[in-house]
């Protein structure tokens, strides 16, 4: 059995090793790794943290364990290709059969999905979201603890939505898009960029 490579040593890499230990697979875990860089030889919740270099995908499989989308998407681009991508899916989630879900992904406690869903590849969903019929999530979406997507809602990759945003049925969110802490999103985003408040509107420099 390969080990598991903890991409990151931070809080949410340690949110995500808790997920792990959850799914019985804590003992597979074989270090945080962090780029060569800011590496410090030192250990995190008793396991050890390696520079990304001694990274190698024979004999390691790796998540990915980063909140950030777009330094997801670098980390993910500068990894051997041939690097296998397990998901994770903590066995407190409510989830229907009918949902196609991409490698990578990380779906975190209480979380809801119900049916006919698409969720691409390296997407995290973090505690307590909640995703509604039909949706499409695209690559590297992430969702801060406790968002609420409607039905039917289309986000393009590299989407963040921070904690306790809300998204109306039906909606369009174009790739790139940060939607703020609490914003209500009520009609179709048609520009990337940044989005707060209720109803939620564009932040203009």
């Amino acid at each position: 059995m390969k080990k598991i490579a903890i991409i990151g040593a931070g809080g949410f890499a340690r949110e995500v090793l808790w997920l792990i230990a959850d799914l019985d697979l804590a003992s597979n875990v074989g270090g945080f790794f962090e780029s060569d860089d800011i590496w410090k030889e030192r250990t995190v919740s008793d396991i050890p943290v390696l520079p990304v270099s001694r990274l190698e995908s024979n004999g390691w499989e790796a998540v990915i364990a980063v909140g950030s989308s777009a330094a997801r998407r670098s980390i993910r681009d500068s990894l051997p290709s041939d690097l296998h991508y397990p998901t994770y899916i903590h066995p407190s989630v409510q989830r229907s059969k009918r949902i196609q879900i991409g490698q990578g992904t990380v779906i975190c406690a209480g979380s809801i999905l119900t049916c006919d869903i698409t969720i691409e590849q390296h997407v995290h969903l973090n505690l307590g979201t909640t995703v509604g019929h039909d949706c499409h999530l695209g690559q590297f979406v992430t969702t801060a603890p406790s968002v609420n997507i409607s039905g039917n809602c289309t986000l393009g990759e590299l989407t963040y939505i921070g904690t306790n945003a809300c998204l109306r049925e039906g909606l369009h969110v174009p790739a790139g898009t940060t939607i703020g802490m609490g914003a209500v999103v009520v009609s179709n985003i048609d520009e990337a960029g940044i989005y707060v408040g209720n109803p939620a509107k564009q932040l203009r420099k």
